[in-house]
């Protein structure tokens, strides 16, 4: 009996066949084809949300150090360079250039859709400059619209208080 289970083993090939492989590499297509989709949506929304949180922790930041230093101090957005910038704050890793936040670049690959001062609402601007007094009050309200892809943000700094919000 052990010897005719050894002879079949024997003749048999292991292996997989290409009808086998074929199929399982349909199958991963179209899961793949399935989730790239959903994929594409979250990393979109990840970034947009990234985006958002990183400029209401700065635009507050700025404020509190206005506030801290008994001075003035200045965030200017920019839609042309796609990026904002902390006046009197040097950067972490350029040594004596203004600390300068990139948006189209890793890790936010998000944009600066529309800029506008609380004067204008309706009109959009390539360059807005926020400036704090030294007690935290800014000289106008803005409203900015930051996406990745289909997502977009409201970013809305109140003229008198100063207080950020996002919608």
């Amino acid at each position: 009996m052990y010897r005719a289970i050894r002879q079949v083993n024997r003749g048999s090939r292991g292996g997989v066949s290409l009808l086998e492989l074929t199929v399982t590499v349909l199958i991963l297509g179209i899961v793949a084809a399935i989730a790239s989709p959903t994929y594409s949506s979250s990393l979109q929304k990840y970034r947009t949300e990234v985006t958002s949180q990183r400029i209401v922790q700065d635009i507050e930041q700025t404020r509190r150090v206005a506030r801290q230093t008994n001075s003035s101090r200045t965030i200017t957005f920019s839609t042309t360079s796609q990026s904002y910038t902390i006046a009197l704050v040097g950067s972490l890793d350029r040594v004596g250039q203004s600390y300068e936040i990139p948006l189209d670049r890793a890790p936010y690959h998000s944009r600066l859709l529309f800029l506008a001062t609380s004067a204008q609402p309706s009109v959009s601007q390539s360059t807005v400059a926020i400036v704090f007094d030294r007690f935290g009050m800014p000289n106008q309200g803005v409203r900015l619209r930051v996406g990745s892809g289909a997502i977009e943000k409201w970013i809305d700094v109140a003229p008198v208080s100063g207080r950020v919000s996002v919608q």
